[in-house]
């Protein structure tokens, strides 16, 4: 892909009309007419961000140019076919006819600081890999689909233990119950002539218990089906969709207007069909409660034919009789527990595939990165090298699980980068899960009463954003200084812009725009090495640069130079072409800086 054209509407540049040759582009001008306004401004209509994290939204130089009504018009080619791309001062986005891959946009304060920070070397590298948003997207993916399912499992433990807690008295109930039966059959013994009512008087008990199971669940599925039905309503009431004016988008109108049609009549008939269940529900509900209240009668009157019999016997039954009605309740508990603890256990190993496919991944991502650092180490060793470990930028693990631990009363600060180094987040949803105490206490190396403390707390916890906590892999630039290695926050600015444009001018795959890639420079490495790696790179791709030295585009053999002038109120053209037109030597002769030099260099060195 290039840049064929940028147009500029209103603002310091407004009626501009700028072209672009796919070799070697190089804006030439005074201070002050606006090179670094171009160069912003391409960045802002192809939204090309930053690759530093250093550096917030830098629209802003772009949108003080264009002012409140300017736009930006840019035209791009890309396999032989035409994208245009366009966005005004006011929008979020830039608008185009197709996707299209951004330049690398590079700002003087940006080649200085690039290497010094974690996330701006990993970009750098990145910048070389055209694959691998997709790789990020799917890890993206993944993580919100993780994010859900630890919601859900934190949910199913809540529940479940709020039901085990229910379930306690269990034990208790049925040494009770068996205490009772005890005592009946001693009644019984006593007098034979109450075994028929008390045959009767179990038989009723039993039906009971049961038909009280049932009302239980009857109640819970009522409920279930008016929520469901009152969720389908609220849908009816989305908002309504603004109208299209367009001739292209008012065709959508229609097709929206009975899309929606055709979704509230499908909601409509799905309250009618559960309303319709609910009733018969209901009904059933209404003859198992008049039923109940006929067993109940039924049940009294057992026990008072019991009671005439025997003394005491009617008091014992009657307990039997709600002991009975309890158990079977507690144990249909216990059955709800069951299918929970399949649910809980299916979401969890479905977190840890997750996991897994995240990880999967980003050791592809890590094998795509290491092929460019080899590349990257073949073509600038000696002076420069590149070093890579993966996964072990751990900020964002440790400050996600500090935030997590915040305000839970343990004493936790000394214990994050020890947890963060030797337990992944794999292990550690493991742990909190299936709380292995003694297990994760080995692991961390701490006592088991206080790894028992951290793993309840994390137990209850949506650990979600510790799970899905950026880990990414660390790359190091190295400089070869008087013999040794140095590491690029050693290195004075000079050197550090030395690492960071030697790696940047190697990347062959999308469009490089660096504003005055020359400051903090020495003249040798500029004439030596910059010139050279500008030539070979404008080769094989569209290159945009902004400068006051004469050698980058003189040196450099650029195809388009554009001499930038300003009026003080406008920014415009004076002049465009290559090195070989005279307008443009005359130009590079009168106010860049080794404007005759660099001619010279140029001669000496053809004629060499």
């Amino acid at each position: 892909m290039i840049i064929k054209n940028l147009k500029v509407e209103e603002g310091f540049f407004s009626n501009l009309d700028l072209s672009f040759t796919s070799g070697l582009n190089v804006l030439i001008g005074g201070r002050g007419v606006g090179k670094t306004s171009i160069i912003e401004l391409l960045r802002f209509g192809l939204a090309s961000g930053n690759l530093s994290s250093n550096f917030n939204d830098s629209s802003g130089h772009a949108i003080s140019i264009l002012q409140s009504s300017g736009r930006v018009s840019i035209e791009l080619e890309h396999e032989g076919r035409t994208i245009d791309v366009s966005r005004s001062a006011m929008d979020k986005q830039p608008i185009y006819s197709e996707p299209f891959s951004p330049p690398i946009v590079f700002s003087q304060k940006e080649i200085e600081t690039i290497g010094l920070n974690a996330e701006g070397r990993l970009n750098l590298i990145d910048s070389f890999i055209p694959d691998i948003n997709e790789g990020m997207k799917k890890i993206n993916e993944l993580n919100r689909a993780l994010a859900s399912s630890i919601a859900q499992l934190v949910q199913l433990r809540k529940e479940l233990n709020e039901l085990r807690d229910k379930t306690l008295p269990l034990n208790d109930l049925r040494q009770r119950e068996q205490s009772l039966q005890a005592q009946q059959a001693n009644f019984q013994k006593q007098n034979q002539a109450v075994s028929n009512s008390q045959k009767q008087l179990d038989e009723t008990q039993n039906h009971l218990a049961k038909l009280m199971v049932d009302i239980e669940n009857l109640d819970y599925i009522k409920n279930y089906l008016k929520n469901k039905i009152s969720s389908l309503s609220s849908m009816l009431n989305e908002q309504t969709l603004p109208q299209l004016y367009t001739e292209e988008a008012s065709k959508l109108n229609d097709i929206l207007r009975n899309s929606s049609g055709r979704d509230k009549d499908t909601i409509n008939q799905a309250i009618q069909n559960n309303t319709i269940t609910l009733s018969e529900v209901e009904k059933i509900y209404q003859k198992l409660t008049n039923q109940r209240l006929q067993l109940d009668s039924a049940a009294r009157q057992r026990r008072t034919e019991v009671e005439s019999f025997t003394e005491g016997a009617g008091a014992v039954l009657s307990e039997l009789g709600r002991i009975k009605q309890e158990i079977a309740q507690l144990e249909n508990l216990n059955k709800l527990i069951n299918d929970k603890d399949l649910q809980v256990a299916t979401i969890y190993q479905q977190c840890q595939d997750y996991l897994e496919q995240v990880y999967g991944l980003k050791k592809s991502i890590f094998e795509m990165r290491k092929a460019v650092m080899l590349r990257l180490n073949s073509n600038l060793s000696p002076t420069i090298k590149t070093l890579i470990s993966p996964q072990a930028n751990l900020t964002y693990y440790g400050e996600a699980l500090e935030n997590t631990l915040r305000g839970s009363g343990l004493k936790y600060k000394e214990l994050i980068s020890v947890i963060i180094e030797k337990v992944s987040p794999a292990w550690l949803l493991y742990y909190s899960h299936t709380l292995k105490y003694g297990d994760f206490s080995e692991a961390i190396g701490v006592p088991i009463d206080r790894a028992t403390r951290l793993l309840a707390y994390l137990n209850e916890k949506d650990i979600a954003s510790v799970l899905t906590a950026k880990i990414e892999d660390n790359v190091e630039f190295t400089l070869l200084d008087n013999g040794v290695y140095k590491s690029i926050s050693e290195l004075s600015i000079g050197q550090r812009c030395t690492v960071a444009l030697s790696v940047i001018l190697e990347n062959p795959n999308r469009v490089l725009i660096i504003d005055q890639p020359e400051d903090h420079l020495d003249n040798e490495f500029i004439a030596q090495t910059l010139i050279k790696s500008i030539q070979q790179r404008a080769e094989i791709s569209q290159t945009i640069l902004s400068s006051h030295n004469a050698n980058i585009p003189v040196l450099g053999n650029a195809s388009n130079v554009v001499n930038l002038d300003s009026n003080g109120r406008r920014g415009f053209i004076k002049c465009l072409g290559s090195t070989e037109d005279k307008r443009i030597k005359d130009v590079i002769e009168a106010i860049m800086e080794g404007g005759k030099d660099a001619f010279k260099k140029r001669s000496e060195f053809y004629s060499d």
